[in-house]
């Protein structure tokens, strides 16, 4: 979709002469059938037409120019969603495949025929990521170096255009460094240089970029709704298989970085669970690895770990959140406090993430107070952070309880410990607290397997160890 004149200029001065290269879209074409679709504006549609390199794509594939009313669109936005969601509803119905090409994206020669060999291989669905640049002054450098003879087309190694990131690199783009001091409000992705070679990128959200709409369905942030299979996605991980630059005026989002902040596992995890998606876990425990020159395993293996220990804080940290916001309630008011209090002062973040199914036991407020009084004088101590943390993990049973009246059950919690289950009459029991039916769902849960829940109950637990 392009419509206006910087869209429809930078599309046509770089992004269609990229796929003209012998490795985009012509290599595509050779493994796949395609069909190319332009949105735009009616009065883009003669540009388009006259510019030299779509008439030498149209000779590749055959192309179709949809004229849209976009220039009287109240939210381009929402228009850009709604065309997408037509797109990929004809798609499903033709029983075709989808990819979306942005059109203020310059790509490496070799992106698209890698692409295509992994549809081939089975894949259903590719995900990448982009490098956002300045189009100021990276377009016209990308033109002086990369346009070929023909006068038309733009041929640039991948190795060369990370060269030219690094050099016009977005200042959106560095309020992405782990170290930055205006992190982004949109932490979409998170950077780690690598000193004379390039950054390693971990990504937080990913919207699709070619898929089966067959078998992935998305949510309303056009995300996948569903953990995809792992056998039928592939993540393009390497700049060397497919790099593209992402073209923005240089004062493009200024207000994302407008104020200054550190990054902040809590605003991030919080900002995360905005943009929801059963996906954002398979992504985010990627090494995205984006480099000019061959990279040196000591460099980046020091990178990979402190990445993976951000990572696994901000991920147990969103998912305490989701935690927080499933259980919010005037009678558990107190027990939310508390979660919250170890979540700031403990490490909990950190252990919080699991990949199997919870039940949360949450105690109503009268019982949270009247232990708070008691512990009082224990709570002022050094040792409250440890304390906070195990008091959370014995309130966790690993696995769903099912509720079968009279049908007793041995207990295992997050901690480590040991709860059992009994009935009196038709009323459960968990160490000899009353707990109170029917139970409520943890959102999409900790581990996005649809199977966390949650029950209140009537009074604090023994310690379970």
């Amino acid at each position: 979709m392009v419509w206006g004149p910087w869209h429809t200029g930078v599309y046509l001065d770089v992004n269609l002469p990229s796929l003209l290269a012998s490795g985009n879209l012509a290599a595509f074409a050779q493994k796949h059938r395609v069909k190319y679709r332009i949105f735009t504006s009616s009065c883009d549609i003669a540009r388009i037409e006259a510019c030299p390199a779509y008439r030498r794509a149209r000779e590749m594939v055959p192309f179709e120019l949809i004229a849209c009313p976009v220039e009287q669109a109240p939210n381009p936005i929402a228009m850009h969603h709604q065309l997408w969601r037509r797109s990929i509803e004809e798609t499903r119905e033709a029983g075709a495949m989808i990819l979306f090409v942005p059109p203020d994206v310059i790509w490496s020669n070799g992106s698209f025929r890698h692409v295509a060999e992994h549809f081939e291989r089975g894949k259903r669905a590719v995900f990448m990521t982009y490098m956002r640049v300045i189009s100021e002054t990276c377009v016209p450098e990308v033109r002086r170096l990369h346009l070929a003879q023909d006068g038309v087309t733009i041929d640039a190694p991948s190795r060369r255009l990370v060269e030219l990131a690094l050099q016009h690199i977005h200042p959106l783009a560095l309020t992405s460094l782990r170290d930055s001091p205006n992190f982004s409000i949109h932490p979409e992705l998170i950077l780690w240089p690598i000193a004379g070679e390039g950054f390693l990128m971990r990504v937080l959200v990913r919207e699709m970029f070619a898929y089966d709409p067959r078998l992935f369905e998305l949510n309303q942030q056009a995300l996948p709704a569903e953990a995809p299979d792992p056998d039928l996605v592939h993540y393009i991980t390497d700049s060397d298989d497919l790099f593209s630059l992402s073209l923005a005026p240089v004062a493009k989002d200024a207000d994302w970085y407008a104020r200054p902040q550190r990054l902040d596992p809590l605003k991030i995890g919080n900002w995360w669970l905005t943009y929801d998606s059963p996906a954002n876990d398979f992504v985010a425990s990627r090494y995205f690895y984006v480099h000019s020159v061959s990279r040196t395993p000591e460099k980046w293996r020091r990178a990979e770990i402190e990445s993976d220990m951000v990572m696994k804080r901000i991920v147990g940290t969103r998912e305490v959140l989701r935690v927080l916001s499933a259980i919010a309630r005037d009678e558990t008011r107190y027990a939310q406090q508390l979660l919250m209090l170890a979540l700031v002062e403990t490490k909990l973040a950190y252990v919080a993430h699991s990949s199997n199914p919870i039940t949360v036991l949450i105690p109503r407020n009268p019982a949270v107070r009247r232990w708070v009084f008691e512990e009082r004088e224990t709570l002022t101590e050094a040792r409250l952070s440890r304390k906070l943390m195990d008091i959370v993990r014995d309130y966790v049973i690993l696995g769903l309880l099912r509720l079968k009246p009279g049908k007793e059950a041995d207990l295992k919690t997050a901690r480590g410990g040991d709860r059992k289950l009994t009935w009196l009459g038709n009323q459960p029991l968990i160490d000899g607290v009353a707990l109170q039916p029917p139970g409520f769902p943890l959102g999409a849960n900790w581990s996005y397997t649809k199977d966390g829940w949650a029950f209140i109950i009537d009074g604090i637990l023994p310690s379970s160890r």
